[in-house]
């Protein structure tokens, strides 16, 4: 792993076992707009305790987070299913702006409306199999005391392994996300190619236009999260 967190592991004040991911995926009964080719998956990053001789938890327990555990931080990911009867750049577009520039980054804008996913050649050049759904990883955010030990990382590869089952990419654009940049141009930069490594240590590699690809069917990514494993303590 090419890329050290600033801050060292050991300096957490809880084991890297006790992180955990709680994955949320809500819809209406009622059938709603590209209900068939949109799926948002929240993800949040928790910490749990062990429940016996938690130092931590008054004698009461009035305060023990066990049950819902602390936050820290949270992720949504955006899956764009291919083959259905929904055009996808729609359906991206009626979601955020973000994320149309993604996928119109990776669709050719002449089969917009046409149902389905269609790939541009540099995406289908990239991609070792360009077929199937499109996962975007449309935000990653760490609470601030929680920053700078990889945690993002680690919980990022290993929500890729849950939800990229099916998908031929996921995608993502490295940026900051509680707007600290927005009248600082240089500092934004810095940013973005800070975070760039961070996903980069993740499996992702820039594809154009500040848009990285990760290839789900390729070693590398796997390897990646290995690394992160074996950084948080499990070898």
């Amino acid at each position: 792993m090419d890329y050290i967190p600033r801050q060292a592991v050991r300096a957490l004040p809880f084991d890297g076992s006790e992180i955990i991911l709680r994955y949320a995926f809500e819809h209406p009964a009622l059938p709603f707009e590209f209900e068939d080719t949109l799926e948002v998956w929240s993800v949040a990053i928790l910490r749990y305790h062990p429940e016996d001789g938690c130092p931590q938890c008054p004698p009461d327990g009035g305060l023990c987070r066990f049950e819902d555990g602390t936050p820290l931080g949270e992720m949504e990911f955006v899956r764009i299913r291919d083959y259905t009867r929904d055009p996808a750049w729609e359906a991206a577009d009626s979601h955020t702006g973000d994320i149309e520039k993604i996928v119109s980054v990776c669709t050719d804008p002449a089969d917009a409306m046409t149902p389905g996913l269609h790939w541009s050649p540099a995406f289908e050049e990239r991609i070792d199999v360009p077929a199937g759904d499109l996962l975007i990883m449309d935000r990653v955010r760490i609470e601030p005391e929680w920053r700078g030990f990889g945690i993002g990382a680690l919980a990022a590869a290993e929500a890729i392994r849950r939800l990229a089952a099916g998908c031929c990419a996921v995608a993502c654009e490295p940026a900051p996300t509680d707007g600290d940049y927005e009248s600082d141009e240089p500092g934004y930069k810095a940013a973005r190619a800070k975070i760039a490594r961070v996903w980069e240590s993740v499996g992702f590699e820039e594809f154009h236009d500040g848009i990285y690809l990760l290839d789900p069917a390729l070693q590398h990514p796997v390897d990646c999260r290995t690394s992160w494993q074996k950084h948080f303590g499990r070898q």
